[in-house]
């Protein structure tokens, strides 16, 4: 009955440092961690819990490092979880060698790769312009058993759309259709963010005739990609077409579309969607651009016209 109540505790206090870490407190997860070692014995399990928040959740691998210095003060052994978190910090960073360092060092200590540690490895070594080799993991992961994924496939084709390199995007895209796994949002996504007016208008009607949305986020993601490459005129062409993909703008698709056509000085544009918004839908921000923008443009029409008159 002892043992019993000491693991339910237990349970009950890695919940909350899983819970204080989840909501972006891993400072303090850590701290309670350490404050009650007298209780709860410092161990891997809680500190995999404090490397995983800085690994994944918050991405800061100096944090994640000093966390695994302390592993070794500790005289604590990490574990597979431990590398698998340390080897994803490093590849979200675009550390290639630590990657293949940790990993080679998780094999040696007798560690099992698993499919999120092949993942990591594959992202990586695309977004290093070594796709070959990441190919070669792929195979590998094939041979011993692992069967690759979508989350597999998708971290080659992100870093390959990310570079614009759309070509070699499609090919690793069929390799994945040839070994039967289907496109998701973020494959999708990955190509809506390097393709052509065009493109975009294709792979959208793709996404709808494979049950995939598009939805609210995708029109986010290509509305904010074209007025970024400076062309409000094909994100207006991707405004039209929403509602034919049974998507209703939201007010976050009217606050991008109002900041950004004011940005491009399509004011007269931006005012006319600011007023097609739910009224309900109060955003203080907007207002106080759009009559920013008005009154620039009463003062430049003022400035004109006493110039006028003075010649």
């Amino acid at each position: 009955m002892e043992n019993f109540c000491l693991s339910s505790h237990q349970r009950v206090f890695f919940s909350f440092l899983n819970i204080l870490c989840k909501h972006g407190f891993i400072e303090e997860a850590e701290e309670f961690m350490l404050v009650n070692k007298k209780l709860f014995p410092l161990g891997i399990d809680g500190f995999n819990i404090i490397l995983n928040g800085w690994c994944n959740l918050v991405v800061d691998i100096f944090e994640a490092k000093r966390v695994w210095r302390e592993l070794s003060k500790q005289c604590i052994v990490p574990n597979g979880a431990s590398y698998t978190y340390m080897i994803a910090c490093f590849s979200k960073v675009g550390n290639l060698f630590d990657s293949l360092r940790f990993y080679d060092e998780m094999k040696k200590r007798g560690w099992v790769p698993g499919n999120s540690v092949y993942n990591a490895l594959v992202y990586i070594l695309t977004r290093e312009n070594c796709l070959k080799e990441a190919l070669k993991i792929v195979d590998k992961m094939k041979n011993i058993g692992l069967l690759p994924d979508s989350a597999t496939y998708n971290s080659i084709i992100s870093p390959l759309c990310e570079a614009s390199k759309l070509e070699e995007a499609r090919k690793v895209l069929a390799m994945m259709i040839e070994d039967t796994i289907s496109p998701t949002f973020v494959t999708y996504h990955a190509f809506l963010r390097a393709s052509s007016i065009e493109q975009t208008f294709e792979l959208l009607n793709n996404m709808r005739k494979h049950g995939l949305g598009p939805n609210k986020d995708t029109f986010l993601l290509v509305l904010d990609r074209f007025f970024n490459l400076k062309e409000p005129e094909n994100a207006l062409k991707i405004w039209a077409e929403m509602k034919s993909y049974k998507v209703i703008p939201d007010s976050a698709h009217y606050t991008l579309m109002v900041e950004r056509l004011l940005e491009c000085g399509m004011s007269f544009r931006a005012k006319e969607l600011y007023a097609e918004r739910n009224p309900e839908d109060e955003n203080p921000k907007l207002q106080k651009l759009i009559m920013m923008k008005g009154q620039s443009k009463r003062k430049q029409r003022h400035q004109s016209l006493r110039a006028s008159s003075l010649s």
